[in-house]
């Protein structure tokens, strides 16, 4: 986001990025030293025209429009005791990321320090990658407690900015606009993303067409048990997608190889992870895999044969943080081929 960036695939072969000094430096470094380079393809941009707002437990953050490009302002308001209130505020350009805001180091309070002690949590921090804020207004290393060697007099206040950058990338455009934020976090800065995707979504109409390259970033399932292609159309609470019925399925080999037809059963499992792509795309589900529970009213009402292409239609009419119901059916040249209601528990990926 702040190289602005917009095509770039990452690999990680554990449960988060690695902290290196607790900035944005190294990563920023990386990709430049690799080279960015520009494509032929129009860049998604979203043009705040009117005030928008997202608040919650004494948190603000503000959108307003703003000629040119993304400028970001933070009020960073410690808690009683903790020193003044920070303010800075950052012009979106690639030299000011990599000068002004990617070196802010991660930091806690005092109070945090002693919480994260007590659960033996915070294993990664070490003295040159983060920072204690404490009550005597001197800034301190986390783990010997010297006082700490500060890259800027405000970096903390940068760091809350480069939070709320990483954070609204999540929403996948380019923003243009004057943002205001106040004492916001990660959950007040994802609830914001996915504000302006909402906003996105009414000027340009929900998102449309996903391939297999994005399905597989959303779903655990791989050949041969991926059994949606395509996802013509996400909606807030509907899908719509894709399965080519091919004769080289392997399952045909066994299923009836003289009069092949494709199993009601893999029609439901289609159905069911047409659903996770619904689900999993959501910026809270981040991480978690959508288990089938249970499934009621299965109908299966014609045969499925090779060459047919079946289109996986998803509705969900219940949705709670970890139970979702839905109703789904598949349909051949708008024939229904099955049905079903659906449940699903959202649970942890590591959990299962």
């Amino acid at each position: 986001m702040g190289l602005q960036v917009d095509n770039l695939i990452i690999q990680l072969d554990s449960d988060e990025m690695p902290a290196l000094d607790g900035s944005a430096s190294e990563y920023a470094r990386c990709l430049v030293e690799q080279g960015i380079v520009d494509q032929n393809a129009e860049r998604k941009v979203l043009k705040v025209e009117q005030t928008v707002t997202e608040s919650r437990d004494g948190a603000t953050i503000v959108a307003m429009p703003e000629e040119g490009g993304l400028t970001v302002s933070y009020v960073l308001d410690f808690e009683e005791g903790y020193g003044p209130t920070e303010a800075y505020t950052f012009e979106l350009t690639r030299d000011n990321f990599l000068q002004q805001l990617a070196p802010a180091r991660t930091f806690a309070l005092e109070e945090d320090r002693k919480a994260f002690e007590r659960q033996s949590l915070g294993g990664g921090v070490s003295d040159d990658n983060a920072f204690i804020v404490c009550r005597d207004g001197v800034p301190k290393k986390p783990r010997s407690l010297s006082p700490a060697e500060m890259r800027f007099p405000d970096e903390a206040v940068r760091h809350k900015i480069l939070d709320l950058l990483g954070d609204m990338a999540l929403a996948n455009v380019d923003v243009r606009a004057r943002i205001v934020a106040v004492r916001s976090g990660h959950r007040l800065n994802a609830a914001f993303a996915r504000r302006l995707r909402s906003l996105l979504e009414e000027e340009t109409g929900v998102e449309e067409y996903l391939g297999v390259r994005e399905i597989r970033r959303v779903l655990p399932h791989r050949y041969p048990f991926l059994m949606v292609d395509r996802i013509l159309r996400v909606e807030e609470n509907k899908i719509v997608g894709l399965k080519n019925v091919s004769v080289n399925e392997p399952f045909f080999q066994g299923h009836y190889p003289d009069y092949p037809i494709f199993p009601g059963v893999l029609q439901l499992e289609a159905l069911a992870q047409t659903a996770g792509m619904l689900f999993l795309r959501k910026l809270e589900h981040t991480g978690k895999v959508a288990l089938l529970v249970s499934m009621d009213g299965v109908k299966l009402r014609r045969p499925v044969l090779p060459g047919d292409q079946l289109t996986l239609t998803v509705e969900a009419v219940r949705f709670r943080s970890r139970v979702a119901m839905v109703k789904a059916n598949a349909t051949v040249n708008g024939e229904i081929a099955c049905e079903a209601e659906m449940r699903f528990m959202l649970v942890e990926a590591d959990a299962i």
